[in-house]
């Protein structure tokens, strides 16, 4: 028995698209903001398996006046689903100033910092070394961002073991971002802070940091330390722990 088989065009509907956009606000649902300062919205995420998305946004923030405020993010696929986020912002009369450091880099998470203090418009001081790309620290710099120095070797046992040795290391950082900014810098901050334990290891009995934090003044450096450790410098890699740390010591008057 002979058959015949024949092909046409079949049109299959694909099924009706119902599945609204996902959205969350990048930064949080609430946000507070310093009256007077500059308001950058952070935004949202959003996107669609299937179509391009739209992003409307509904609200405005008045930071001259202090008071809470709404932004309404009305997300929408191109088959008309639609997906809604609300964000309070309160603006706030502030109650003191914190600066924001970081130390040992520039490294693999620089560029992503940067990234993110951007979107907010924050401003920190990097205390740099001798690692990391050079590239990094002049976009520190370009953002506006204080370039500081910390450490060209981060080798306790080499910068604690003399005067000498530690004011040739401090050098060579300083030269490095001379090269790097055409700044000479002299806003420091020692490996370990001002007074660390760990520089008796390597000082011999001659109580260095003491002098040390003499020596930079008399040479015309400025040293900082901190108050508040986040606990991301060893003790901790997850951020939540990061944050509880660093709130729980504000509240402690740190």
């Amino acid at each position: 028995m002979k058959s015949d088989w024949y092909l046409s065009n079949v049109l299959i509907p694909l099924p009706k698209d119902e599945d609204p956009p996902v959205v969350s606000l990048s930064g949080g649902e609430v946000l507070r903001v310093a009256v007077n300062s500059d308001f950058i919205d952070p935004g949202v995420e959003a996107y669609d398996i299937r179509t391009d998305v739209t992003v409307e946004t509904d609200g405005a923030v008045d930071t001259s006046k202090i008071g809470e405020y709404e932004l309404k993010y009305v997300v929408s696929d191109e088959h008309h689903n639609v997906t809604t986020a609300t964000r309070k912002v309160i603006v706030v009369e502030p109650t003191g100033i914190i600066y924001l450091t970081f130390d040992d880099g520039p490294g693999a998470h620089t560029a992503r910092l940067l990234d993110v203090l951007k979107q907010y418009g924050v401003k920190a001081t990097f205390f740099v070394t001798g690692f990391g790309d050079d590239d990094l620290i002049l976009r520190e710099f370009k953002d506006g961002h204080t370039v500081a120095l910390h450490s060209y070797t981060h080798d306790y046992s080499y910068v604690y073991s003399s005067i000498d040795n530690y004011f040739t290391d401090l050098k060579m950082v300083q030269d490095r971002v001379k090269s790097i900014t055409s700044q000479t810098v002299t806003l420091i901050r020692f490996p370990g802070g001002s007074s660390n334990l760990v520089s008796t290891r390597y000082d011999g009995g001659s109580h260095i940091m003491s002098r040390l934090v003499e020596e930079v003044t008399n040479r015309g450096f400025t040293y900082f330390d901190w108050n508040i450790s986040s606990g991301d410098a060893g003790q901790t890699t997850d951020s939540d722990v990061v944050y509880e740390n660093v709130v729980y010591a504000l509240k402690e008057g740190g």
